[in-house]
């Protein structure tokens, strides 16, 4: 696929994603989108969305037993990318904000590593790469936000506090993005669920599986509807005045995501995995850095301001970098 064709197909995704924020931006605008109701949305989409989106791409495709090791090695291929690039990247933000206000200083930071992985990417990689027969995308997508969550809980967390005591060891292990990669791969290596030769295993019953369906189509609308919802609140103009806001972004949109891409096509890697690792470093700031600001009393307006406006400019460099991608992948 060349990249004019990749280019196209891709901002065709994003474009629906943007049609949807400004659907929540409408909604917030007029007060039909309340600050309750979005909280609502956001522990919905966390506890309940989420999990089935993983579960249901593991547990809906069978796969037989050659594809099933191919397929295993590239998820720890991706988990592998995804814990190396959330190093360096934690390595080089801590190096580029030393502000002496503590409150922007681990603002900026949090919002340069954590990207919108759970509520961007993974419906990004989803409709980007996954086919009724195959569910790589979200497969893939998955175990990136497995590993996006424990770094979220545990540096993130620590960061943003400024204090390691208080980490949840619980909400760590017991997230609900990590639930959904373990029950997922429960049925998606166990010997009854594997397609056997000629012999197709046992599957999910058809009841389930279409509740799983139904439930995951949720991922796309609802985290979209938040981010408008944000963007409705927000002051761009405040923002656009802020150079190291700038800074932050282009970390966030630009260099972090060419990063990823130049060095693991350096190293060989090709196909969905490449797509998927470089689509999960190069969403837009994650709605994370204002939920975790305001939990710890940092500097919120600055938290809405980077997430708002990165999602708007991650309209341009998403399709231009995700289509550079799947051009030479």
């Amino acid at each position: 696929m060349d990249f004019l064709n990749s280019f196209i197909a891709v901002f065709e995704k994003v474009g629906l994603l943007f049609i949807l924020i400004a659907m929540g931006f409408l909604c917030q605008r007029i007060k039909m989108l309340t600050e309750e109701a979005n909280k609502c949305m956001a522990d919905i989409v966390m506890y309940f969305v989420t999990p089935c989106v993983i579960i249901n791409a593991f547990a809906s495709t069978a796969y037989a037993q050659e594809e099933l090791l191919n397929i295993l090695k590239n998820i720890g291929l991706v988990a592998l990318i995804a814990v190396v690039a959330h190093v360096a990247m934690i390595a080089v933000v801590t190096v580029l904000f030393r502000f002496r206000n503590e409150d922007r200083r681990r603002v900026m930071r949090f919002a340069a590593v954590f990207s919108n992985a759970g509520f961007i990417a993974l419906p990004l990689a989803q409709a980007l790469i996954d086919t009724p027969t195959s569910r790589e995308g979200s497969l893939y997508a998955a175990v990136f936000l497995a590993v996006f969550n424990i770094v979220l809980w545990t540096w993130g967390y620590t960061d943003m506090s400024g204090k390691s005591e208080g980490m949840n060891w619980k909400k760590i292990a017991f997230n609900p993005g990590i639930i959904g990669v373990a029950v997922g791969l429960f049925f998606f290596t166990s010997p009854l669920y594997i397609n056997l030769g000629e012999t197709a295993g046992i599957r999910l019953p058809g009841l389930l599986l279409d509740t799983l369906s139904a439930v995951s189509a949720l991922n796309l609308p609802l985290p979209m509807l938040m981010v408008g919802y944000y963007l409705g609140k927000s002051d761009l103009l405040a923002a656009l005045r802020d150079g190291w806001s700038y800074l932050c972004i282009a970390l966030r949109l630009i260099a972090f995501p060419m990063i990823v891409l130049g060095l693991l096509y350096l190293c060989g890697v090709r196909g969905n995995v490449l797509t998927v690792s470089v689509i999960g470093a190069s969403a837009p700031v994650g709605a994370t850095t204002t939920i975790f600001s305001a939990k710890f009393g940092r500097d919120t307006e600055l938290s809405v301001r980077l997430v708002s406006l990165s999602t708007i400019l991650s309209l341009i460099t998403m399709p231009l970098i995700v289509g550079l991608t799947q051009a030479i992948a």
